[in-house]
């Protein structure tokens, strides 16, 4: 076992009103079907300098195909995967800047959808990490 962790940055993504969630495929080993914000692992060859801002930018393009700014750091936990790795998790607000969001790897992204902070806490595949990381990013754009 390693005393390292992964680094997984994600976006809160809020437009009129809505938050762009995820329903993560059933082939992803981590909470498969449940709904999520969409992002990343950082990456080595992530730039050297806003190295999350960047790697959050860079897996957003990649997994919806659009630009994003980042705002504002919304929140970090720690987790361990199924596999046993250790994981530091970012979220941070964004704002699309370039793009329509669009599912490019439904391997691991199933589909997209834009939800209130209600419709999300009362979902039935919504993990208490969103509601806590979406009311935290709600309480930064107020």
């Amino acid at each position: 076992m390693t005393n390292l962790f992964a680094i997984n940055t994600e976006a809160a993504i809020y437009k009129d009103n809505k938050w762009l969630v995820g329903i993560r495929s059933t082939k992803e080993s981590e909470a498969g079907g449940s709904l999520s914000l969409i992002g990343g692992t950082v990456e080595h060859k992530d730039a050297l300098i806003d190295t999350l801002e960047n790697a959050l930018i860079r897996e957003i393009y990649e997994e919806i195909g659009v630009k994003v700014k980042v705002i504002d750091f919304v929140n970090d936990t720690s987790f361990i995967s199924k596999r046993g790795n250790h994981v530091i998790n970012v979220v941070m607000l964004c704002e699309i800047i370039e793009g329509e969001p669009k599912v490019i790897s439904p391997d691991e992204t199933e589909s997209l959808v834009w939800l209130t902070l209600d419709e999300i806490i009362k979902h039935p595949n919504t993990t208490k990490w969103l509601c806590d990381s979406i009311k935290k990013a709600e309480s930064l754009i107020k």
